[in-house]
């Protein structure tokens, strides 16, 4: 759901008050890259959300002549694996392409224990054999699709049921996985995955991992030249990493893996 943003002081905070808000609930990594235009629209949406009708909040940001639109989402999480696989269905449902993301797990600002998702997606449409940013027609749909799947609405399979069937296919279809590592780092284990970039493989990654029962925390989606070079910030069911073997057993036995 796309709603007005509160405006009162937040335009007037400075650069310093923006970075010390987000400091108390995002890592040291979260400010390695990013810049403080999307730092003031992190600490906008999250005070939306509160102000929100439903349970997400949805913006979409295009700068005159960009060929890609940038897509700033805040939402209550789940108590389970799942979320971000069910915004990867939606954006697969939607046919549109994803370029970047960076994926954050925090807790609710307002200290009520609840845990929030926040990201950020850059992404583009098809046109006429050529890439361009979102119309507006497709933002409605892809609105729609996240409200529906964040909401409970319906599952991220049953948004794929309703898309194409080539949308189905590529969404269902086994990974090409070109490199693939695990290490530990700040307390998480660090997944990392290349793999061929085809229509759908975000999501496939990300169901994936949510049906082992990964928590992904924190994440960096990057497409480049026809290759997914993802990066995970994961913990277990109980908040911590996993062992050495279980990381290597979650890369290995399930991501090329078919329906």
């Amino acid at each position: 759901m796309i709603v007005p943003q509160p405006r009162d002081d937040l335009s007037a905070s400075s650069d310093e008050e923006i970075v010390a808000f987000l400091r108390r609930f995002l890592p040291d990594f979260y400010f390695v890259n990013a810049p403080l235009s999307r730092m003031r629209r992190h600490r906008d949406i999250l005070r939306a959300l509160p102000l929100a009708q439903s349970s997400v909040v949805i913006e979409f940001h295009c700068a005159p002549g960009a060929s890609f639109s940038e897509l700033v989402l805040c939402a209550r999480d789940l108590s389970r694996p799942g979320l971000l696989a069910g915004i990867a269905a939606a954006l697969a449902a939607a046919d549109v392409s994803v370029h970047t993301a960076w994926i954050h797990s925090l807790d609710d600002p307002r200290g009520n224990g609840d845990r929030l998702a926040l990201d950020t997606f850059i992404l583009s449409e098809s046109a006429w054999n050529r890439s361009r940013a979102l119309g507006a027609k497709t933002q409605k749909n892809l609105t729609q699709l996240l409200t529906r799947v964040l909401s409970g609405e319906q599952s991220a399979d049953e948004l794929l049921l309703n898309a194409n069937r080539t949308r189905q296919k590529a969404a269902r279809a086994p990974l090409q996985v070109s490199d693939a590592s695990a290490t530990r780092v700040e307390g998480f284990s660090l997944l990392k995955l290349r793999a061929f970039d085809s229509n759908g493989v975000f999501y496939r990654i990300t169901r994936s991992l949510a049906r082992q029962g990964v928590h992904i925390e924190h994440a960096q989606i990057n497409t480049f030249e026809r290759e997914a070079d993802d990066v995970f910030f994961v913990l277990d069911a109980h908040g911590a990493p996993f062992g050495e073997e279980d990381a290597a057993r979650i890369l290995s036995d399930e991501l090329s893996r078919s329906e």
